[in-house]
């Protein structure tokens, strides 16, 4: 697949960044206002793999927005994948279709239309071993897709900002993705940055101090002044395609 190599050597040269920013600015889409309901829409009726189903404790089954039970109700099939033994068997006797496994190490003898990894991405040593896994893990026109917390989250910067040796997110995060990255990696693997999108944040729900309201109350304006939507959006979602044979 051509990528910004077959212009120039130099990835900081003009012609690099003309080739990223022109795939970039195609593949950027308006942000959605509910993840799980968007995933939802991809998943309708294909073949799915959910990497990641846990979600860190089976427990989470219980809740409404189990990102699993809501994929699988709409796939024509749907495989989940998590590296939790315990919690996955818990999963199986409530009767779920998952199994143990890690995608970046295992090759599966199935393809899928779609790949799923619902917050895992940030978690992993080498989150190029995603890309190569869904390269040969999805079928020749399949789609992976990365829900992955946005760095450039208004309320993440402030809080990192106003004190840098805190750190609002999950500990066991060891990176935050940018769109360039997210298209250079795929790239690597052979596959191609289609579209990503944010999701918007709930201003009720979070905008619990007063700061926050006022945040919310004024982000048109915002937006309007210097702020793109995506400052609005805690969480990034890419779809990345495989090509299709010949």
């Amino acid at each position: 697949m051509e990528g910004w190599h077959q212009l120039t050597t130099d990835p900081n040269s003009t012609a690099a960044h003309r080739y990223r920013d022109s795939a970039l600015t195609a593949a950027r889409r308006p942000p959605v206002r509910d993840r799980v309901e968007y995933l939802q829409s991809l998943a309708r009726g294909k073949r799915v793999l959910d990497v990641g189903v846990v979600d860190h404790d089976a427990s989470k089954e219980a809740g409404g927005k189990w990102l699993h039970r809501a994929v699988s109700s709409v796939a024509s099939y749907c495989l989940g994948l998590d590296v939790l033994e315990g919690d996955v068997k818990k999963l199986q006797a409530a009767g779920y279709n998952v199994r143990v496994g890690d995608v970046t190490t295992e090759r599966l003898d199935e393809q899928f239309d779609v790949m799923i990894v619902g917050e895992v991405i940030e978690h992993l040593n080498s989150p190029g071993a995603l890309f190569e896994a869904a390269a040969r893990t999805l079928s020749p026109g399949g789609l992976l897709v990365i829900t992955t917390p946005n760095p450039y989250y208004i309320a993440r910067v402030r809080r990192k900002l106003a004190d840098f040796a805190t750190d609002p997110d999950s500990v066991d995060h060891v990176t935050l993705l940018v769109p360039s990255g997210v298209a250079e990696m795929a790239e690597r693997a052979g596959l191609r940055l289609h579209q990503y999108r944010g999701v918007e944040v709930d201003g009720r729900a979070s905008a619990r101090t007063v700061k926050g309201k006022l945040a919310f109350r004024f982000r048109g304006l915002l937006r309007k002044v210097w702020l793109g939507p995506e400052a609005m959006c805690e969480t990034i979602i890419y779809e990345c395609v495989k090509p299709a044979e010949g």
